[in-house]
């Protein structure tokens, strides 16, 4: 064989073992189950993963830097299919870029969420056909749902100081303070864990969320509706 066609095979064989590009930044950072309860009973079951890189537009992999959670709810826990479903993408710096949500658990988003540097966009298709609605945007912004609680999964940041909630489902916007409690001893089932108390709001509504070393979600309480999940046991 000649030093072209060596040099050739070379450069072939070099380029059949590089990952592929979408395929190197799809590594996955925290993949639990929440445990959902209403005083001592157990209500539901959200499933979440957590990967490095946000995903791409065909669900076939992720791109970049950033991070995705997806996301999927079953109320009540016996449900075998979900009664919702979310994927969000962030940006590195952990805000939101884009989330398609399912929101009727029909198995298919139904509902598209961008967010711009002013603006945050909400389109809602329907059997009946498509809606859409804008609302503005700010520096900290956390996606939020009444009915999901799992989407918390990625640590909003320890900075005090006010954050937009936001909740696709009604176009809501509230802003709260995000308050950095530090490392306090939590039960997490019958054990005791040293984790990081985040609290979002004031006054009567508080999401109280907690975190292990890794940044992963081990807890959320919401005092006002009686509501506690728990990661569990087996993750």
């Amino acid at each position: 064989m000649t030093t072209f066609g060596l040099t050739t095979l070379a450069i072939f064989l070099v380029l059949c073992t590089q990952p592929h590009p979408v395929v190197s930044q799809a590594r996955l950072l925290d993949s639990a189950v929440l445990l959902v309860s209403r005083g001592s009973d157990v209500i539901g079951r959200e499933e979440f993963t957590l990967h490095r890189g946000q995903r791409s537009e065909s669900g076939t992999g992720y791109f970049g830097t950033g991070y995705t959670v997806s996301a999927t709810a079953y109320y009540p826990s016996s449900r075998s299919y979900a009664s919702a479903a979310f994927i969000i993408s962030f940006r590195p710096d952990s805000q939101p870029s884009s989330a398609r949500l399912d929101l009727d658990g029909s198995g298919q988003p139904n509902t598209y969420v961008d967010f711009t540097a002013r603006r945050i966009t909400v389109r809602n298709r329907t059997s009946t056909g498509e809606s859409a609605g804008q609302y503005p945007n700010s520096d900290r912004v956390l996606l939020l749902d009444d009915g999901i609680v799992s989407l918390c999964a990625l640590l909003p940041g320890i900075a005090p100081g006010n954050v937009t909630l936001f909740y696709p489902r009604t176009g809501r916007t509230t802003r709260v303070p995000l308050a950095d409690h530090g490392i306090e001893v939590t039960m997490i089932g019958d054990d005791q864990r040293d984790l990081r108390h985040i609290v979002l709001g004031s006054g009567t509504r508080l999401w109280h969320l907690w975190y292990d070393s890794h940044g992963h979600l081990m807890k959320v309480e919401i005092p006002a509706d009686d509501l506690t999940a728990v990661r569990s046991s087996h993750n």
